[in-house]
């Protein structure tokens, strides 16, 4: 008796003694089983159970040629360059909007705004609350309506609240707008994560993510030569409108978000299925590599059972505590400006030191307080810090079920929201100018964040072991996977069990990546 014939009647479970599933219950989703069986003894399912792009690869499948190593790597090259060129404008945009205020600090808006240094570190407090707020129902959203108009849209309201941040008197206001702006922002990096291990296996997708990341990084070299210009053309009296240079600086971020808008939301793909520079064979080869990692690709129908198991499995707590020691010393990069600043530069040259790639030089901070440039070079420290997008990633790699996969991913951005909430406070002004404490605090987070990463490592290792030996006793073929008929608008298709839409926890089958 084939796994989906298991499904009994009453509770509409498979049997407990299969060691490719567990607790698939499909009996919670009355929607879900249309019937028990077909004529032909094949079972029916609604295609909510299955991943989205089961009827078109089950459709097209037996129509393509076979994927070939030189194929398979000719496509993935294309995948990135397409997908890449696309998707590092957000990482861009990203990381130019995390600049902005930091930038603003030292080109007067202590002048035109009534707020104090402790405001200040407020408004990076308020930011992630709003951040913190929206991840679940961003969450939610996202899986819904699709992550192409989930990202554009919220690149829209992005570009319009930072727009009014200059018209901004108090403290308190423009708190207000960055509370809105990271609502907005919030579930971003997660939806691109997601559409990243969609085009790419768990081999590949963390480096194309880690590049995505860290080439979004030149946001910050070509704000810091803007922010620099401005400064130089305020202090000569130049700057049209008699505007402030924080304030030009925010207009031109404005008019940057619109223009990669514009282009994205005709471009970016929900998934490989309407990624519009591929062939149908090119969309069935590529959501064929991510078949056989059993990984999944999407699924719009959202599933309050997977929500039950993201909570309750030690694996992705594990996840959400790396995650928030290792964002605690992230708000030291929001801080560069005024340390730099403090020790003895002027705006213009801390704007300057941006520009320079980032240097680990944690043991240059136990430098003499008069060596000015040692000192700079300690604080760069904390400026590249790809483990970010690594442990974002290695967490949606590690758990399948897209229900599942997008709460746990975004979980995991509210630990580092929290996380970023709590790091203002380490940087009070009474530490000034050196800010001894902060550091040591700083230290201890950066040898907490890889220790978790080690145990988890460990632990999926051994979960990894126990799925070794029931592959090696039963296999791993798709010719060997039951035959199910999924019910569509269209009709009527035919997949197998590596169609439904599994957690990791359900599908043994499922190989954790290291």
């Amino acid at each position: 008796m084939s796994n989906v014939e298991k499904l009994s009647k009453a509770g509409g479970r498979l049997d407990q003694d299969d060691s490719s599933y567990k607790d698939l219950d499909v009996a919670q989703h009355p929607s879900t089983l249309l019937n028990n069986e077909s004529p032909n003894n094949i079972q029916v399912v609604h295609e909510n159970v299955a991943d989205d792009t089961s009827a078109f690869y089950n459709k097209y499948k037996d129509t393509v040629g076979e994927l070939t190593p030189e194929e398979e790597k000719r496509l993935t090259k294309k995948n990135f360059w397409r997908l890449m060129v696309q998707t590092w404008w957000i990482a861009f945009l990203i990381h130019l909007d995390k600049s902005t205020l930091s930038s603003a600090s030292t080109m007067g808006i202590f002048d035109d705004i009534d707020m104090t240094k402790n405001q200040y570190n407020d408004l990076f407090v308020v930011f992630y609350a709003g951040y913190l707020i929206a991840l679940w129902p961003g969450s939610y959203l996202s899986q819904r309506i699709g992550h192409k108009y989930f990202i554009t849209g919220s690149l829209a309201l992005w570009a319009l609240i930072l727009g009014v941040h200059p018209a901004a008197k108090t403290g308190q206001q423009l708190m207000a707008l960055r509370f809105l702006l990271g609502m907005t922002e919030s579930q971003i990096v997660p939806s691109t994560a997601i559409l990243h291990q969609a085009f790419f296996d768990y081999k590949r997708s963390p480096w194309i993510q880690m590049l995505w990341w860290a080439s979004g990084s030149l946001a910050n070299v070509l704000l810091t030569m803007i922010a620099y210009k401005l400064i130089l053309d305020d202090n000569a009296g130049t700057l049209p409108g008699g505007l402030s240079s924080w304030k030009w600086l925010h207009f031109v971020c404005v008019i940057l978000t619109f223009l990669v808008f514009l282009p994205l939301l005709y471009w970016l793909p929900n998934s490989p299925v309407d990624a519009k520079w591929l062939t149908i064979e090119e969309k069935v080869h590529t959501i064929a590599m991510i078949r056989k990692t059993h990984s999944g690709v999407r699924n719009s129908s959202f599933s309050w059972n997977q929500v039950k198991e993201c909570f309750t499995d030690i694996k992705t707590w594990l996840f959400i505590f790396h995650m928030f020691f290792n964002e605690l010393p992230n708000n030291t990069s929001q801080q560069i400006p005024l340390l730099i600043v403090g020790f003895g530069f002027t705006p213009a040259e801390s704007a300057l030191f941006n520009i320079a790639k980032p240097i680990w030089g944690s043991l240059l901070l136990a430098a003499p307080r008069d060596n000015k440039i040692a000192l700079v070079v300690g604080t760069q420290i904390s400026t590249f810090k790809p483990s970010y997008l690594l442990a974002l990633s290695w967490a949606g790699l590690a758990t399948t079920g897209y229900t599942k996969k997008m709460i746990t991913m975004s979980t995991c951005v509210v630990a580092a929201a929290v996380a970023n909430m709590i790091a203002p406070e380490f940087w009070k002004a009474k530490y000034r100018p050196y800010y001894t404490l902060p550091w040591s605090f700083m230290t201890a987070f950066w040898i907490i964040s890889p220790t978790m990463c080690v145990i988890i490592r460990l632990y999926l290792q051994r979960e990894n072991k126990r799925r070794q030996a029931i592959l090696e006793e039963k296999g791993d073929f798709e010719e060997d996977a039951a035959k199910i008929n999924m019910e569509t608008l269209n009709g009527v298709v035919q997949i197998n069990d590596w169609d439904l839409d599994l957690t990791d926890r359900q599908n043994k089958k499922f190989i954790y990546p290291l």
